[in-house]
């Protein structure tokens, strides 16, 4: 069966369908992209794929092909796509309940529309998210407009955009709750792919985000990429609108200081295993200056060991003086939220999982989640606080999180996914003060229905 479907609405990045396009593209069925989320369009490609190849399938594979099932049986004119989501955790205490809601369709051949609208309340407010209303808090996460010609794409609206090969965050730029208001353009090549994007993070105060990406594809085996990103305010420099140009010779020919940061990435997909890096040079001093590099990078593996055991570890260091800048207006964030790492600067974060997946749809797993955290800013530039140029990592009095945890997640019915997590939590030196140290028990439930 042929899917011809063409939508523009992404499958959000919190999905537990994610999970399972791991899983496909560990044994080599669906192919690693370089850009996120991923479009319902995409994965039905995928999808179409496997069944006209014939591919040989086993009871494990099934059983997580499946879950896409609500994807598969939409209509080429207009489709939706529903998550129903509840949540609760034990420690800190916190419960909700969310409806995510996308729609897409086809406007005129080559011209598509799509939208994407989460409702949640909770017993705590977002204070980074939306103005609530009785509690309940409206995340506007995608509306655009899409021109799609010889696989060449424009978006012009907004979405969200996760930069980079990591599965959970990107030094460059991670996913927000609420999109990126711009345009973006996708051009993926032969061997060769193109994206860029432009997008206002705050109109009132002219700040302006510009991101590009040109990568080499070896399809199904190799990934390489090089992305240059740069944040401006106060004014709106024209160059930056200009995708094709290279933001630093910009800059410096129009005597600005605005924040530019490289990004290297990479993914190498051989033998049922992808490894992935990415390294972020905010600075780099390769003359004799006063003044701190600006590093950080990730590493992770992910395997499918015997078919059954997915494994991942993800290790990741960001220097303390990541993200800032000398101007207040050019520091690395938007509304509070760090762009790059959702942790910010001064940080490394260790983290592992292990996971049976089976053809009865009953995964338990085992996750180890090790975080260390200085007292380093992304607020505070090396120039205000005048410290050494190269401090103790982490920073000051270090703040420890460990958190170990065993689930099980539950498929049943193609549309409902259960899980359940009881571990423990152990902090050190909470908010950076010596000897403030907790230890809890975690209990963590959640369910989420896909229509």
């Amino acid at each position: 069966m042929l899917f011809l479907l063409i939508f523009a609405y992404t499958l959000p990045i919190d999905s537990p369908v994610m999970q399972d396009i791991e899983y496909l593209q560990l044994r080599g069925f669906i192919q690693m992209t370089s850009i996120k989320p991923y479009d319902v369009e995409w994965i039905i490609g995928q999808m179409d794929e496997i069944i006209i190849d014939e591919t040989q399938l086993n009871g494990t594979d099934r059983k997580i092909i499946s879950s896409f099932s609500p994807l598969l049986t939409k209509t080429s004119n207009f489709s939706y796509l529903f998550h129903f989501i509840g949540q609760y955790e034990r420690e800190p205490l916190l419960y909700y309940g969310a409806f995510d809601e996308r729609f897409g369709g086809t406007i005129i051949p080559q011209l598509k529309f799509s939208h994407a609208m989460r409702v949640r309340r909770a017993n705590i407010v977002d204070t980074l998210g939306p103005k609530p209303w009785n509690d309940f808090q409206t995340y506007l996460s995608e509306g655009l407009i899409r021109f799609d010609h010889n696989k060449i794409q424009l978006d012009v609206g907004r979405r969200d955009v996760f930069w980079g090969p990591g599965d959970r965050h990107s030094l460059l730029l991670s996913a927000a709750p609420q999109g990126y208001d711009g345009f973006m353009v996708a051009i993926p090549g032969q061997y060769l792919e193109f994206h860029g994007m432009f997008s206002i993070l705050d109109a009132a105060e002219s700040k302006f985000l510009s991101v590009h990406r040109l990568g080499l594809n070896l399809k199904g085996f190799l990934k390489i990429g090089f992305s240059e990103s740069i944040l401006s305010a106060d004014s709106l420099e024209p160059s930056y609108l200009n995708l094709v140009l290279p933001f630093y010779l910009a800059q410096w020919s129009s005597y600005r200081d605005d924040n530019i940061m490289w990004s290297l990435d990479l993914q190498l997909h051989l033998f049922n295993s992808i490894f992935y890096g990415e390294l972020l040079i905010d600075d780099y001093m390769y003359e004799d200056d006063p003044y701190p590099s600006k590093l950080a990078y990730q590493i992770g593996l992910k395997s499918l060991l015997m078919k059954q055991l997915v494994a991942s570890i993800n290790y990741t260091f960001v220097d303390k003086w990541v993200y800032t800048q000398r101007q207040p207006q050019n520091v690395y964030e938007q509304r509070g939220r760090c762009l790059g790492f959702p942790l910010g600067n001064d940080v490394d974060e260790l983290s592992f999982v292990l996971k049976y997946v089976n053809a009865y749809g009953i995964f338990p797993y085992l996750s180890i989640d090790h975080i260390r955290k200085g007292e380093g800013s992304i607020f505070v530039p090396f120039e205000d606080e005048v410290g050494a140029i190269n401090p103790p990592f982490p920073s000051g009095v270090v703040e420890k999180t460990l958190k170990m945890k065993f689930g099980i997640d539950f498929k049943f019915r193609r549309n409902f996914h259960l899980s359940a997590e009881v571990g423990r939590l152990q902090r050190d030196n909470v908010d950076h003060i010596t000897g403030n140290d907790m230890d809890d028990t975690i209990f963590d439930l959640s369910l989420w229905v896909v229509l």
